[in-house]
C-alpha cells in the first residue's frame, strides 16, 4: 500500500516516486508509448495504428516514438521505435498559459499490433465524479539508473466534481479540466515523466496539462471535449 500510494502522488505531479524496497510490478498498458527525446522523457497515448495523442508541450526535438517492451535489458520481440511524420498541436495551445495543452503525432508507419502494443478507445461522455479511474503512466525499476523509464505503472483514483475543481489553485485556471483526488505522500524522487493518462470504463479520458500539477490534486485535459477535433485531424490518414 505504501509504494502504492508513493507512486500515485509521483504520477499525478509529473514526477514518479519509488521505495529503496519492495518489488515493483510491470502493468499491462499495451496503448502507452514513450516519448523519447534528448530532453525530458514524455509519454503519449496509441489511439491508431498511426497516430498517437500526447500533451502538446511534449513536443521535443528529436523524437523517436517508442512502443512495446521498454525494458533494455530484457527484449521480448515487442519493442518498435518509429518516427514522427507530422505533430500537430491543437489550434489554441498557449506555451506561457498551457490551455487546451494536447497534441496528435502522425507515424512514419502503422504500428504492428501485438500483447504489449494495442490502441486505446476514446472517452464518448463525461466521466461523473466519483468515479474511480485507472491513472496509468511509466516509471523507473529499481535497476534501473539512466533517463529512460522502463516500467508501466497503474493506479486507481476518483474523479472530482467541477466545483471542487474550481475550487483548487490549479482547477479554476484551467479549462476543459478533468481534476483527480490524491494522497500527499513524500518519498525520494527518482526521475520525471512529463504525462499521466486517466483511463475510465476502459476509454481515454484525460491527459496530463503541463505546469498545473501540485497540492493534492492533479488536472488533466479531458479528453472528451477534443473527440470531433481528433477525428478530423486523425482522419483517413
Amino acid at each position: 500500500m505504501v509504494m502504492e500510494l508513493i507512486f500515485l502522488v509521483g504520477l499525478l505531479a509529473g514526477s514518479f516516486f519509488t521505495a529503496d524496497s519492495a518489488a515493483q510490478k510491470d502493468d499491462p498498458s499495451p496503448y502507452l508509448v514513450y516519448l523519447k527525446s534528448h530532453f525530458n522523457p514524455c509519454v503519449g497515448v496509441l489511439i491508431k495504428s498511426n497516430w498517437v495523442l500526447a500533451p502538446a508541450h511534449c513536443y521535443l526535438p528529436n523524437l523517436k516514438v517508442i512502443m512495446g517492451n521498454f525494458r533494455i535489458r530484457v527484449r521480448d520481440g515487442t519493442e518498435q521505435s518509429v518516427n514522427p511524420v507530422q505533430i500537430v498541436r491543437y489550434w489554441n495551445y498557449n506555451q506561457s498559459n498551457p490551455q487546451d495543452d494536447i497534441m496528435l503525432i502522425r507515424l512514419a508507419k502503422p504500428a504492428v499490433f501485438n500483447q504489449k502494443v494495442q490502441p486505446l478507445a476514446l472517452a464518448t461522455s463525461n466521466v461523473k465524479p466519483g468515479t474511480m479511474c485507472l491513472l496509468s503512466g511509466l516509471d523507473w525499476s529499481q535497476d534501473n539508473n539512466g533517463r529512460h523509464p522502463d516500467l508501466r505503472q497503474n493506479l486507481e483514483a476518483p474523479v472530482m466534481t467541477d466545483t471542487e475543481c474550481q475550487k483548487t489553485e490549479q482547477g479554476r485556471s484551467h479549462r476543459n479540466s478533468l481534476c483527480i483526488k490524491f494522497v500527499k505522500v513524500f518519498a525520494r524522487v527518482f526521475g520525471e515523466v512529463a504525462v499521466a493518462t486517466v483511463i475510465c470504463k476502459n476509454k481515454l479520458q484525460g491527459i496530463e496539462v503541463g505546469s498545473f500539477m501540485g497540492g493534492d490534486v492533479g488536472i488533466y485535459t479531458n479528453i472528451y471535449k477534443y473527440v470531433s477535433w481528433i477525428e478530423a485531424v486523425t482522419k483517413d490518414k
